[in-house]
C-alpha cells in the first residue's frame, strides 16, 4: 500500500535531518548514499519542497535541509505528499466503495506514521559511512585505466618484418 517512492522520500528526509547540524545536503551526496539516480531524487525532492517540508538553496554551499522542527514533522506528513488516501480518491458525488478491511488498514498506517516523527529516526547510525575511493588529483576524478599496448604489428610493413 505504501510505494517505493514514499519509502525513498522518508529515507531522504531522515538523511537530510541527520545532517541538520552539519549543513545542507547536496543531491549528489543523497544519490550516493541512497543509490538512487539524481533525476529520481529530484522527482522526490520537488513535491517535498512544494509542501514546505524541505528547503533548497542553489550554488556553492547549497543543498537541501529540513524546514522546521524535526519533532513536529511526522512521517505521515512526508508520506501524505506521495500517498493518496481512499478518501481523496473518491469524489464528492461518488464516494469510493472500499471494504472495511481497506479502510481499517489505511487508518492503521496513517495512525502509525502520524505517531512517529523525524526526530525519532535521527541517530548517529542514520548516516551510513561511505567508503571513499583514493583521490589522485585535485578534481576528484577516478584514475584512468592503463592504456592497452597492442602486441600485433601496427602496419603492413611491420607485418612483413615479423614474418
Amino acid at each position: 500500500m505504501i510505494s517505493n517512492k514514499t519509502i525513498n522520500a522518508m529515507d531522504v528526509c531522515v538523511i537530510i535531518a541527520a545532517h541538520q547540524n552539519l549543513g545542507r545536503v547536496s543531491t549528489t551526496e543523497l544519490s550516493q548514499r541512497l543509490q538512487l539516480s539524481v533525476s529520481n531524487l529530484e522527482s522526490i525532492l520537488k513535491p517535498l519542497k512544494d509542501q514546505h517540508i524541505v528547503s533548497a538553496r542553489k550554488g556553492p554551499g547549497g543543498g537541501y535541509e529540513i524546514r522546521g522542527d524535526l519533532a513536529l514533522i511526522s512521517m505521515w506528513d512526508i508520506a501524505a505528499v506521495f500517498e493518496p488516501t481512499l478518501a481523496q480518491q473518491g469524489s464528492e458525488d461518488q464516494p469510493i466503495e472500499a471494504s472495511d478491511y481497506e479502510w481499517g488498514l489505511e487508518r492503521v498506517i496513517i495512525d502509525t506514521l502520524s505517531q512517529s516523527t523525524l526526530s525519532d529516526f535521527v541517530t548517529p547510525q542514520a548516516l551510513p559511512q561511505m567508503v571513499e575511493t583514493p583521490v589522485v588529483n585535485r578534481f576528484k576524478f577516478k584514475p584512468l585505466a592503463a592504456p592497452m599496448v597492442p602486441k600485433a604489428p601496427n602496419s603492413v610493413f611491420q607485418l612483413h618484418m615479423a614474418l
